[in-house]
């Protein structure tokens, strides 16, 4: 379906996206199968990145157009007063959806914890805690849990779920960062006792029969912000009405993926090699497999509940985690202004309201006001 309203104001607009093999890339690869860039007058390549420092700098140092993630990432880019770092800013207007993390533990560490697993944060923090303490009363090394990123919500859900359960984050267990294709190996290796990642990864590590899953991140923060459409701060400003077709093109496809029937699409889609490049029965088990008490295990959401709204709190709430981290500079803008060059809810509410007709016509889930 086209889309006039929205389309920029070239007749073809190229652009060059760039995405992690993870199923909450979905958004851009819907856009792109589903031909939704090229209603909104868009010829997108989209761009398999390994890590997301790689795909940081090259959208820093604009080598391509958009990309999908870290949300964190967006926010830290902003925080500097350094005349060096305004060309490397950047910013969003959407988010790709809610939630979707989950946290694995290897068979050995399952194997001593005194709680049955799949386990509540209640639950599974003392049974961890007493690990640890057992671990460090015999001088053995500290259990290291593996994370995409510094700047990640894998990393604040983490350190969230560590220091409610009385863990010191900093000091009782090793946080270290694997790039999350690899988490699965670095788990089969030894080389991390668990991780927090999201999907196929973890189901991909219990259908190896290398770990086993432990606690969803919707369990520490039901609806948490993860991945957003992040470009540069000049893209934003310079391309106003491609930056907005952009938006109205993944808005279109989280809707879509939020639709009845996108399941079997979505999997063959990912599953091909320039994509995610695996089994499309594993993205189908990662999106569909309940937990023992037959509630839906990933929680994802694209659409429904706001997903796709840049919350400003959201923005808020992951400095609290940064300076918790310690992971800002001292010299630094203020709060206020560091989220609004960050998060620019205004786009999004502007492009909302031009795609509103084209949403309403196929086939909606929750209408996002």
């Amino acid at each position: 379906m086209s889309n006039p309203s929205n389309t920029p104001d070239t007749d073809c607009t190229e652009l060059d996206l760039g995405f992690l093999p993870l199923l909450d890339a979905a958004p851009l690869i819907v856009a792109q199968e589903a031909e939704f860039f090229s209603d909104a007058g868009l010829q997108v390549r989209l761009h398999r990145e390994g890590n997301w420092a790689s795909l940081r700098d090259k959208l820093s140092l604009k080598l391509i157009d958009g990309a999908h993630l870290l949300a964190p990432l967006v926010v830290a880019s902003q925080s500097s007063l350094a005349s060096t770092a305004v060309r490397n800013r950047l910013t969003t207007a959407l988010s790709l959806g809610l939630n979707g993390n989950a946290i694995t533990l290897s068979n050995a560490l399952t194997e001593a914890l005194e709680c049955t697993l799949p386990a509540t944060p209640a639950q599974l923090g003392p049974a961890l805690k007493a690990v640890i303490e057992n671990r460090q009363s015999q001088g053995l090394p500290r259990l290291v849990f593996g994370t995409v990123f510094p700047m990640s919500m894998h990393t604040y859900l983490l350190r969230t779920f560590f220091e409610q359960g009385g863990i010191d984050p900093n000091r009782d267990i090793e946080i270290r960062v694997v790039p999350p294709q690899q988490m699965v190996a670095a788990l089969t290796q030894g080389d991390v006792d668990g991780f927090c990642v999201g999907e196929p990864w973890n189901t991909d590590a219990v259908r190896a029969c290398q770990g086993n899953l432990a606690l969803l991140g919707y369990d520490i923060w039901p609806d948490a912000p993860e991945k957003v459409l992040a470009v540069h701060a000049d893209f934003a400003e310079q391309r106003p009405d491609t930056h907005q077709a952009l938006i109205g093109a993944i808005m279109r496809a989280c809707q879509w993926l939020d639709g009845p029937n996108s399941l079997a699409s979505v999997a063959h889609w990912l599953s091909r090699p320039n994509y995610l490049n695996c089994d499309s029965d594993l993205l189908l088990e990662a999106m569909q497999a309940p937990w023992p008490d037959g509630q839906p295990r990933w929680h994802k959401v694209f659409y429904r509940n706001r997903a796709t709204y840049p919350d400003p709190d959201h923005a808020r709430w992951m400095l609290t985690q940064m300076q918790s981290a310690r992971q800002l500079p001292e010299n630094r803008v203020s709060d206020a202004e560091l989220i609004s060059r960050a998060y620019q809810p205004q786009i999004w509410k502007k492009v909302f309201k031009k795609m509103t007709p084209v949403l309403s016509a196929e086939t909606p889930t929750d209408s996002e006001t």
